[in-house]
């Protein structure tokens, strides 16, 4: 038994592995020994390669205005363990995750006991997750995919509604080499006369409705126009409404577009004025203004499709400066080109590292950079190295891993 909630997070986060998941049968009968709590509540359920965890963040906070209580289920962290459970904006207690921990447990030994089968980590927390919104009472469900889709722990669950991001390169060991296989994964939640929801780039969408062809009739592809974005956030029109986000990047636009038509087809009429809350959206670590004095900016893209929208993005934002970048990754992602995009915008690289079993050395990093660079291991010196060396008309951007910046951001509050 569980007692102390670090003992717990421990215990979840150092489940062994034991391979790729063949398919859904473990997580069905876990769910169907805990009374299948996922059945519940109303569902919406979140994939794509980028840009799931902000969709989210938009579409929990239009359902929370309306009134409804809210349970958000994202991965992976930025800051605290129970960042990834929330109900209503509000993360989920020290002593509930200790309480359901206990009880995911007995139902993962007994799977253990009769099958030999170990219930993974991500698993556990999924089932973690639906059981706490069950007994919590809630009305709607967020969930956000963790990879891929079709064989994901969350896609146990039949939801009101799909919504699919984009499609990007990422994950390429387990989702395959080309947009159309990982398509192909991420197609894998739409279930039987689902609603989909979706921003995929034009080249994709064909595809998407010959692979969804008497599966579901009700696609809809989402493409907001006049698309501005600056420091103060993101304007955008989408279907004749204007419409403001506090949160920086182009890509925004089509995020919260995604949450707006998502939350219109579950209800026709509503009489909440989205501006206004979108007013208070936050979502740290994406693009996010950290300081202005000097002006430095963090991100954790952590594939060349999000480094892409990143740049893209700062091009229009400050496209008369020059950045100093500081960037640490893992080795299973494509540095390479992730580093040549970010030379688009670079005056000059600091590559540095964390402490992760995956992560990519320094020097490696550095062999792939074409610009003036410098290798520096400890990633709270290179910080201050960037600091240091960033002018009043240049920007500091610190990017490259997710984990990274959960870490810049630790620092900067200290």
């Amino acid at each position: 038994m569980f007692k102390d909630v670090n003992e717990a997070i421990s215990y979840i986060e150092n489940i062994k592995r034991t391979g790729r998941r063949e398919n859904l049968d473990r997580m069905k009968k876990a769910l169907k020994l805990l009374g299948n709590p996922e059945q519940f509540y109303r569902k919406i359920h979140v994939a794509g390669t980028n840009g799931k965890g902000s969709t989210v963040s938009y579409l929990t906070k239009l359902l929370i205005s309306s009134g409804y209580k809210v349970g958000s289920f994202v991965s992976p962290y930025v800051v605290k363990f129970n960042e990834r459970i929330e109900i209503n904006e509000n993360y989920i207690s020290d002593s509930d995750i200790i309480k359901y921990s206990n009880i995911v447990k007995k139902v993962a030994d007994k799977i253990y006991e009769e099958d030999k089968d170990v219930v993974t980590f991500f698993e556990f927390l999924t089932l973690l997750g639906f059981l706490y919104f069950k007994e919590m009472n809630i009305d709607f469900a967020v969930i956000e995919v963790g990879m891929g889709g079709i064989l994901d722990a969350t896609n146990v669950i039949d939801a009101d509604i799909s919504i699919i991001t984009n499609i990007g390169f990422d994950h390429m060991t387990v989702l395959g080499d080309t947009l159309e296989q990982i398509a192909d994964k991420k197609l894998g939640i739409v279930k039987k006369d689902n609603i989909l929801v979706t921003s995929v780039d034009d080249s994709l969408r064909e595809y998407f409705k010959s692979k969804l062809e008497g599966v579901t009739s009700q696609i809809y592809f989402v493409d907001p126009t006049d698309i501005k974005t600056d420091l103060t956030g993101t304007s955008f029109t989408f279907e004749n409404s204007q419409y403001f986000t506090p949160l920086i990047g182009l890509f925004q636009a089509k995020n919260a577009a995604l949450a707006i038509k998502a939350y219109q087809l579950l209800f026709k009429n509503y009489l909440i004025n989205i501006n206004e809350v979108f007013r208070e959206i936050k979502w740290p670590g994406r693009l996010e203004v950290i300081s202005r004095n000097p002006l430095i900016l963090i991100d954790g893209g952590h594939n060349i499709h999000g480094v892409s929208y990143v740049v893209s993005s700062l091009k229009t934002i400050e496209k008369s400066k020059k950045f100093n970048i500081i960037f640490t990754a893992l080795k299973d992602k494509e540095t390479k080109k992730m580093i040549g995009k970010l030379e688009e915008i670079a005056k000059f690289f600091i590559f540095t590292e964390i402490d992760d079993i995956r992560k990519k050395d320094a020097n490696d990093l550095a062999l792939e950079c074409n610009i003036p660079c410098k290798i520096i291991r400890n990633y709270q010196e290179a910080i201050e190295e960037g600091i240091k060396i960033t002018q009043k008309n240049e920007v500091l951007l610190i990017t490259g891993s997710l984990h990274f910046i959960s870490m810049v951001i630790k620092y900067f509050n200290n």
